[in-house]
């Protein structure tokens, strides 16, 4: 992947050591990019950026930036801070989410709203905020969905339709934005092996047993780890990938032909 060699990459909600998104950078490093890291705590932030560099990227080519991806100015200033630090760029990862486990009957308005805030809102923006420097450096876009949102999984409507609608913004934004050479494309995890059920709610022992059940639900028999996402991630973020766009990207165990 030494096409990522300089690239300026943004991954959102990359602040969580147990994440995906922490993962994807982590990987890159390897191949020496410009990363930008976000997240809403700044100590969580500094961890990440010490890892990073004893992972092998100097500390000058690690950006930390707070940012609460909901709130419209904390976005302009993310995206001017990203140009201003490094003049431009070249990959933009949405990866922060938030899931919610609750049916149609029992979610709150105030519960859908967060995670509609979250899931859909926030990455369409800074998507359209950051559109204008990947059209001038033809760079891409991943973002990072989830097979609940081509799959129908009770009990997490809101999570489910956040993911659908994103998938739906990958096909729309690669159509939209293909005569400009910028590519667009989704991973579409299946259960990952992070803290994310746990901060949507989910008890202890109620993780413990749909671990479990993970087993059976997807063909490979097991959860994923977050460092087989971010291989993906970084395949589609990469030049490797240059004739690729419009693509959702399982990479789920097979969950999505073994619907159980």
């Amino acid at each position: 992947m030494t096409s990522l060699r300089d690239k300026v990459v943004l991954i959102t909600g990359s602040d969580d050591v147990t994440g995906i998104g922490y993962a994807t950078a982590l990987h890159m490093c390897q191949f020496q990019p410009r990363l930008v890291i976000t997240g809403r705590n700044q100590d969580k932030l500094n961890d990440v950026a010490r890892r990073l560099t004893e992972n092998g990227l100097a500390q000058d080519r690690i950006l930390p930036v707070v940012c609460d991806l909901t709130k419209e100015d904390e976005l302009n200033t993310l995206v001017q801070t990203t140009i201003d630090s490094n003049g431009l760029l070249d990959v933009l990862v949405n990866n922060a989410a938030v899931t919610s486990y609750a049916s149609t009957l029992e979610a709150t308005m105030e519960e859908f709203d967060h995670v509609m805030a979250t899931n859909v809102r926030s990455p369409f923006l800074l998507t359209k905020l950051c559109l204008p420097h990947l059209i001038k450096t033809k760079g891409c876009v991943v973002n990072v969905s989830s097979i609940s949102g081509p799959m129908a999984y009770s009990g997490e409507v809101a999570y489910g339709m956040s993911k659908a609608s994103l998938d739906q913004f990958t096909r729309i934004l690669a159509n939209e934005v293909a005569e400009y050479g910028v590519r667009v494309n989704s991973v579409n995890p299946g259960v990952v092996r992070t803290n994310i059920q746990v901060k949507g709610g989910m008890s202890e022992e109620r993780y413990a047993q749909y671990a479990e059940r993970q087993k059976s639900t997807h063909q490979l028999g097991r959860m994923g780890e977050p460092d087989e996402v971010a291989k993906a991630i970084t395949f589609l973020a990469s030049d490797q990938a240059s004739f690729t766009t419009g693509q959702l990207l399982f990479v789920d165990g097979g969950r999505h032909i073994h619907y159980v």
